[in-house]
């Protein structure tokens, strides 16, 4: 392959990167091209690397390809392992669950304790029934509010994300009025009967959103919520989760929290603790499962009586799955979520530290070198927008700088620090001091090799 030229007749440095680790990775290019022949790509970017890399390991806050070379994650799982990669507690848990079997498809004794954690840590989490995703937990959610309220439709908000079934792939059409969005679906094979009869898209931090909540009170079944938006990650949305709560409960509209992403990250309580918030209806994920696939979706006792196993199958609300709550995932998620319980004082302080930290470093830097970018942030949840100006909603995200943020990420890489192809990254209990200081550096050197490739 030819190396890209600049003007002055040199190599880009961001060719000189490439080069350099097609030299450090040959496995990886042969898995990526193995891989192509046989396996079908998802549509989003989520793995999608500005160099293709196959993990062989983790452990803490690193991991390793396989050809031998070491990262500072900030994917951590897609933001699950809060703990960092393979923490002692959580594989001590593992490695005694499976002498004991990791699939048995009755009931485990292990349920109830983590469901007692959940309860123990939430709001009105007063229930709860475990799957194997978040996309099946808010799928459940949406299901238990129609039966509850005998209503159909369901409302999100405006640059949410709600997993992959058919009603959360609702999103907002770009160019439709931006206080009163209309709906499109996300990617093929969705009937549009879904976001026509069934959907509604809410304006994210926009007071229309209660007006259209009160003008479809009688078919609205349930107004659901990221209380943090992985797209638009901030914590200054207290005032407008209270009001929205309060417009659901005065027009007989459940209310749910999506904490998939934020329970037991955020705060040990999640959102509902952070920003002291109720809710009708909770979905849980990622952290829960100490890092193995779970979903969970908890709530009021008579809402959560609607499936079928409180009430009887035929006037009931169907859940079921074969690897639900099966006893490894139980074995992990207990170990994790009661050492965050026990080290709760000392973990979260420290993850908001390291991510306000890590930051305000960082937007401090683009600042002072007039470079077009900013990170957005929710403690140790942060989001890196290579835009200037103020950002309210996904209205305002652009990809204009599409191409400056695909060289940055590659830079990054050849830096040896991952962030994952979706670009919302995390911090971990794992990460030292010294691991950020040397993220907030390899992020700095990014830019200054973007910009002197002439891309800013």
């Amino acid at each position: 392959m030819s190396t890209a030229i600049s003007e002055d007749g040199e190599a880009t440095l961001a060719q000189q990167v490439r080069d350099k680790l097609r030299v450090r990775t040959p496995k990886s290019a042969v898995q990526n091209q193995q891989g192509a022949e046989v396996l079908a790509m998802e549509v989003v970017a989520t793995v999608d690397m500005p160099h293709p890399i196959y993990i062989q390991s983790a452990q803490g806050a690193r991991m390793t390809d396989i050809d031998g070379n070491s990262y500072i994650d900030l994917s951590m799982g897609f933001g699950p392992h809060v703990l960092g990669h393979r923490p002692a507690v959580v594989e001590e848990a593992l490695a005694a669950q499976i002498k004991k079997g990791w699939h048995f498809g009755i009931h485990n004794p292990l349920q109830e304790p983590l469901a007692r954690l959940i309860q123990d840590a939430g709001r009105n989490t007063e229930r709860t029934i475990f799957c194997n995703s978040g996309t099946e937990a808010t799928m459940y959610g949406m299901r238990a509010a129609r039966a509850f309220t005998n209503k159909t439709r369901i409302a999100l908000f405006d640059g949410s994300y709600h997993g992959t079934h058919d009603y959360a792939l609702t999103k907002a059409v770009m160019d439709s009025d931006r206080s009163r969005p209309s709906a499109k679906s996300m990617g093929q094979g969705v009937p549009d009967m879904i976001k026509d009869e069934t959907m509604l898209v809410l304006p994210y931090r926009d007071a229309t959103a209660f007006d259209l909540i009160r003008e479809h009170k009688d078919e609205l079944a349930l107004v659901m919520i990221e209380p943090v938006q992985s797209s638009n990650p901030r914590l200054d949305t207290k005032d407008f989760l209270h009001e929205l709560a309060q417009v659901c409960r005065d027009n007989d509209v459940l209310f749910m929290l999506d904490e998939v992403i934020t329970g037991f990250r955020i705060a040990y309580g999640g959102c509902q603790d952070y920003y002291d918030i109720g809710a009708d209806l909770v979905t849980y994920g990622k952290a829960i499962g100490g890092g193995l696939p779970i979903g969970a979706l908890s709530g009021r006792a008579d809402v959560m009586a609607q499936f079928s196993g409180q009430r009887g199958r035929e006037d009931g609300v169907f859940s079921g799955g074969t690897f639900s709550g099966n006893p490894l995932t139980m074995a992990a998620g207990i170990a994790a979520i009661s050492h965050m319980q026990a080290h709760k004082d000392e973990i979260y302080p420290y993850l908001m530290a390291q991510g306000n930290r890590f930051t305000d470093a960082i937007n401090t830097f683009c600042r002072e070198h007039q470079i077009p970018a900013q990170v957005l942030n929710a403690g140790s949840m942060f989001h890196m927008r290579f835009q200037g100006g103020d950002i309210d909603s996904s209205r305002d995200l652009t990809t204009e700088n599409a191409n400056v943020e695909r060289e940055f990420y590659l830079h990054l890489l050849d830096h040896g620090v991952i962030v994952p192809g979706i670009h919302l990254a995390f911090f971990s209990a794992a990460h030292s001091v010294e691991d950020v200081d040397a993220v907030i550096e390899a992020f700095k050197q990014s830019f200054l090799a973007v910009r002197a490739d002439g891309l800013i």
